[in-house]
């Protein structure tokens, strides 16, 4: 069976306090924790959900627009749903979501809540690759020139040296990801004992040497990081 993890503690530190929760910073008539929450609950393949949250204030709001989300009659409203605290890094977060889930959750999904516009239909077909003992990620192929600075760039206009990367075979990742559940936690609590940072749930699964397979969106599905964010979301919200 096939749970999700949605994860909304993150610090927002990018937002530079403009914004005190950018998961619940109104987008049209709903914000981010809502329209994530709302795309896994349309889901029909996941059976358990678990939500990984900041502290019990946040926890509070958040139990408020889960119901909010659950009213909607299009929703699945069967799946086992739990809470739990974050950890101090993104890889934390994720080991103690992995940890909550009931023991016959067999295969997971990891869904930044900073992404809200992925879509149901996406998830199921993340579900069908995961089920079949695979790890599978959104993501999509670098178009723009990417250059790297091979000494300090300390001034955006200052000459400096850089050389030009050969953008074939680069990725961008995006969420949701998905793997079994074992997997995921062993390569997790790897990265721990080697002290191996990690931003990428692909990365802990690396870690143990299984491939991963990309799988691209034909929809937009940006991550909200800065206050500028909000104006592109409004836009999608509505197109």
């Amino acid at each position: 069976m096939v749970g999700a993890l949605l994860l909304a503690a993150g610090s927002g530190t990018r937002m530079q306090g403009e914004v005190e929760d950018k998961l619940l910073h109104p987008i049209g008539h709903s914000n981010a924790f809502m329209l994530s929450c709302d795309a896994f609950f349309q889901a029909p393949k996941i059976d358990s959900l678990v939500i990984v949250h900041k502290d019990e204030s946040q926890l509070a709001k958040l139990k408020k627009y889960i119901n909010i989300v659950l009213s909607n009659p299009c929703d699945i409203k069967d799946c086992d749903l739990h809470f739990v605290v974050g950890g101090a890094q993104r890889q934390d977060s994720v080991l103690a979501g992995i940890q909550a889930f009931p023991e016959y959750i067999s295969h997971v999904l990891v869904h930044d809540c900073a992404r809200p516009f992925i879509r149901s239909h996406t998830i199921s077909q993340i579900v069908n690759e995961i089920t079949k003992d695979r790890a599978v990620a959104i993501a999509r192929p670098l178009r723009d020139t990417l250059r790297v600075c091979t000494e300090d760039h300390k001034q955006p206009l200052s000459p400096s040296k850089t050389r030009t990367i050969d953008r074939a075979n680069h990725w961008l990742m995006e969420t949701p990801q998905g793997a079994p559940i074992k997997w995921l936690r062993q390569g997790l609590e790897k990265a721990r004992r080697e002290e191996f940072a990690i931003t990428d749930d692909m990365a802990a699964i690396e870690l143990l040497g299984h491939p991963v397979g990309m799988l691209e969106p034909d929809y937009p599905n940006p991550k909200i990081t800065t206050p500028e964010d909000f104006s592109y979301a409004e836009f999608l919200l509505k197109s």
